[in-house]
């Protein structure tokens, strides 16, 4: 491995790990270079040894060939696990149409774990042709003691041998969490002492006992072989005269992943053990200078934390026994660039006591923290030798009252974090203190002789500017806008994930959806500067952006309804703040990104996978399919890019803008139905998303926006009677649609509805923040990418709206309509602070309002226009069908 030049804050230091057994580390064959098909009725099988327990293995197979749609492909098949006598250790049977196959997406759980042996898993086909990706045998490489090791067995299909190796990974138990020792010398008076570190996947360092630093989790995720944080602490507080101890304690994170799961974080390219480097420079008040590096002279040991999982938990052991030093083991650095993080960190915010707590017997207690949060459990344990403490860690309870955290998509069990004492302990402290979960509920399981005291939620949140506030006489709005940016902070932990339960991935759409929402929420350009720099790491060579991002390569075809948040985050940063720089990073990502949309989709209807109108009610992917909302997500990105590079005074934006009149051309000639005069799939009934999608993206001949706008309409009205009938994309551009076409009304109709599908129902519920799907099976309780409606709220119910760049046009235009008496909202612009305070009665408008300085403000309301400069204006106006004379003031 080589890196790029060390930054001079860490010249000379050392990556350093330790040296794990075989058994301890993952196994597997990763690059694709060819597939092995497998026709129905055939058996295709990979042997392999391993020296630890087989908890799980990922296969990378190919969806069917030729003339099926290899994304939603109806399939039947098995894949198994059999030891060397022949007998089945796991089974997991593939039936139905299946939506994915992507990089190694096929997870067979192994529990209870296999032992250490020969294996063999196994294909067989009973419907359709599946593939399987196979590499070809390479050059052997020495065994560093800390990256993954090769597979070593034979492929043989129907009892014929074949060259190479099929791409499977196998996962045993990890090492225990290293620990790294060192020591610095302190011979005089210090003027200054900085040190500068990181530890991946992530990890704390201590100075004579006492942490470096008040981040919680350090350092944020990134793509590991593009781009590695660290920062650079004052120190000199924690130094004392003549020795110092230095302690890293390393975790794994998505740098060294472990359990199992269907994104592959333990098969990503840089995945090795966790390894850290530092520095620390002294500077003495005579002048000399000092500085103490990792390298020759630094130990290492097994960590307190003997099995982080990245979606399971941590396992503790107090142990007797003093750790087992070494010298720590020298290795090639990560092939990423080692850059100064200047984002907000991830911090801990002040212990909040449980609500309830209910005894279920048996040593089972469960806490109630009366919010759905995201956090750690700190507690208070005093017991003896061989009693153990499990936490379960929920958003849902069982018909028993249990907590319960199933993720199918990750093996093992969920957010299940172990202290395992084998020593007396007395009032012992206990927080993990690697990772996160998301949860409402906690369950404590106590075994053998010991007591839980003190029982506390940590919340952990990155810090983040608070920008404005609303408030509204309906409470359901207000709801509605403050459970937004409540389940985005319990979502951004170094990216912005999608849950903090089942996945913790940086789904692109999910932020996109929501940016111009939460920008009234928060000050997003710490953050998201950051997630950007992580965007323009994961851009293929041939332009394509993935569907998550920092991946470890699972999901990395482009898809223009997700991977859209490369154009169109930085354009809504630009609108927010009025900052080109933002624009000009970008610019070159955003243009390779469009090229890119532009050469698979032809300048037609985009055949390829995508993640559509996701989740509208009762389905998945909607009955519409995939191409529709592809397309005209296609368009806008497209028509984004064009903004873009006009405001960078780039010539050839028209060039884009010419591509998005093509495809919204081929979207009108496949999908519009002349009689009916709206937009449809033969065979498939009335689609809100396939209409007001290009109603949004000015995709609709003139001569047709009208009867297109009927059909909606008449749609919601009737059919859906007041009620949504769309997924993710659908709903973040219903309510302006509506707006546009002079319907004010049935936005709120549809905003303010009780039952499902909509918000109201959630409401009704009593829940704190938003959840994943309309439907009452949603599996997560903590997802925001649905709350992208807040946008219109704050608009058209706060009043205020963004009409230039940076905010120096404003425009005040409150919903006229009889359920809204009034509201208030503030906003920190770039320019200052602006804030409308209104209501109405039947004799008309009462406006209170701040414009900042440098910027104009245009009043629109029902029979009154007017300008306001900045300063502070009280407007008495009345209603066009009262008498009286408008007071401005």
């Amino acid at each position: 491995m080589t890196a790029t030049t060390t930054p001079t804050a860490l010249a000379g230091a050392q990556w350093i790990s330790r040296a794990v057994p075989a058994a301890q580390r993952i196994i597997r064959a990763t690059r694709r270079d060819r597939i092995l098909w497998a026709a129905p009725g055939s058996t295709l099988t990979q042997t392999f040894h391993t020296d630890g327990p087989v908890r799980a293995v990922n296969i990378d197979l190919a969806g069917p060939g030729e003339g099926v749609d290899p994304f939603i492909a109806d399939v039947d098949f098995t894949i198994s696990l059999e030891s060397a006598d022949g007998s089945e250790v796991a089974r997991r049977h593939v039936a139905g149409p299946q939506l994915l196959w992507d990089y190694f997406g096929q997870l067979l759980e192994v529990s209870p774990p296999a032992p250490a042996g020969e294996y063999t898993v196994v294909l067989r086909p009973k419907r359709e042709t599946i593939g399987w990706y196979a590499e070809d045998a390479g050059a052997a490489c020495p065994d560093d003691g800390v990256s993954p090791l090769p597979v070593d067995g034979d492929i043989i299909l129907d009892g014929q041998h074949q060259a190479g190796i099929l791409l499977i990974a196998v996962e045993t138990d990890p090492a225990p969490n290293p620990q790294f020792r060192g020591s610095v010398h302190v011979t005089g008076e210090l003027e200054r002492a900085t040190l500068a570190f990181t530890a991946l996947g992530s990890g704390i360092l201590r100075i004579n006992g006492v942490k470096v630093g008040d981040a919680a989790i350090e350092p944020a995720v990134t793509a590991y072989d593009k781009t590695v944080l660290y920062r650079v602490h004052d120190i000199a507080h924690l130094l004392q005269s003549g020795a110092n101890e230095l302690l890293i304690e390393a975790g794994r994170e998505r740098f060294a992943a472990r359990g199992g799961d269907i994104w592959g974080w333990h098969l990503a390219p840089w995945h090795r053990e966790p390894m850290a480097i530092a520095a620390i420079d002294l500077l003495y008040t005579d002048r000399r200078s000092a500085r103490v590096v990792t390298g020759d002279g630094w130990d290492a040991a097994d960590g307190i934390v003997r099995r982080e999982l990245l979606f399971g938990g941590e396992t503790w052991v107090l142990s007797a026994d003093e750790p087992d030093w070494k010298p720590a083991t020298m290795v090639d650095p990560p092939r990423g660039e080692l850059r100064l993080a200047v984002h907000s960190p991830m911090r801990a915010g002040a212990p909040r006591p449980p609500i309830l707590s209910e005894d279920l017997g048996s040593g089972r207690v469960v806490y109630d923290f009366g919010a759905v949060m995201t956090g750690r459990l700190r507690c208070r344990v005093t017991g003896r030798a061989g009693a153990a403490v499990v936490v379960t860690s929920g958003e849902q309870r069982n018909a028993v009252g249990e907590v319960i955290c199933d993720n199918a998509l990750a093996a093992g069990n969920g957010q299940e974090d172990q202290l395992l004492i084998q020593r007396d302990i007395h009032d012992h402290t206990w927080e993990i203190q690697f990772g996160y979960r998301g949860f409402r509920w906690v369950q404590i399981d106590t075994r053998g002789d010991v007591e839980v005291a003190g029982v506390r939620a940590v919340p952990i949140y990155t810090d983040l500017e608070r920008m404005g506030e609303l408030a509204a006489g309906e409470p359901l709005l207000e709801w509605i806008n403050t459970a937004l940016g409540r389940t985005f902070r319990n979502n951004l932990h170094g990216i912005p994930t999608d849950t903090p339960i089942y996945e913790k991935n940086g789904w692109t759409a999910d932020a996109h959806l929501a940016t111009e929402a939460l920008l009234h929420h928060f000050d997003l350009r710490p953050a998201f500067d950051k997630w950007l720099q992580d965007h323009r790491d994961a851009q293929a060579d041939d332009g394509a952006i993935p569907q998550i991002i920092p991946t470890p390569g699972w999901g990395r075809a482009a898809d223009p309804a997700w991977s859209s948040s490369a154009v169109l985050i930085p354009w809504y940063l630009y609108c927010e703040y009025g900052d080109r720089d933002v624009l000009e990073r970008n610019a070159s990502m955003i243009r390779r990104y469009a090229d890119h949309l532009i050469d698979r989709s032809g300048g037609g209807i985009w055949s390829h996978r995508t993640w559509s109108d996701w989740l509208a009610p009762q389905f998945t992917i909607p009955p519409e399919g995939m191409a529709p909302t592809g397309t005209a997500m296609a368009v806008t990105v497209l028509q984004h890019t064009a903004a873009v590079l006009d405001e960078l005074g780039n010539q050839d934006a028209h060039e884009y803008r010419a591509a998005a009149e093509t495809i919204s051309a081929a979207y009108h000639d496949a999908y519009f139905d002349a009689h009916a005069g709206c937009y449809g799939v033969p065979g498939v009934g009335y689609r809100q998303t396939m209409n007001l999608l290009p109603l949004a993206f000015d995709m609709v001949p003139r001569a047709a926006v009208g009867t297109v706008q009927d059909s909606l309409i008449a749609d919601i009205e009737g059919r859906s009677r007041g009620h949504l009938d769309c997924g993710a994309i659908g709903v973040r551009h219903l309510l302006p649609v509506l707006s546009s076409a002079g319907r004010d009304d049935l936005a709120l109709t549809v905003l303010l509805q009780r039952t499902r599908p909509g918000w109201g129902a959630w409401f009704e519920a009593s829940e704190n923040t938003l959840l994943e799907a309309w439907d009452a099976s949603a599996r997560s309780r903590n997802h925001y990418f649905l709350g992208s409606v807040a946008s219109w709220i704050q608009q058209r119910v706060g009043g205020l709206r963004s009409i230039a760049a940076g905010w120096r046009e404003i425009e005040i235009a409150p919903v006229d309509d009889p359920r809204i008496r009034g509201a208030r909202m503030r906003h920190k612009t770039p320019l200052g602070e602006a804030s409308l305070c209104w209501e109405r009665g039947v004799g008309g408008w009462r406006l209170d309002v701040v414009v900042p300085s440098g910027a104009t403000a245009y009043v629109r309301v029902p029979g009154h226009h007017h300008q306001l400069a900045s300063g502070t204006h009280s407007l008495v106006l009345p209603s066009p069908h009262a008498h009286g004379t408008p007071v401005l003031t």
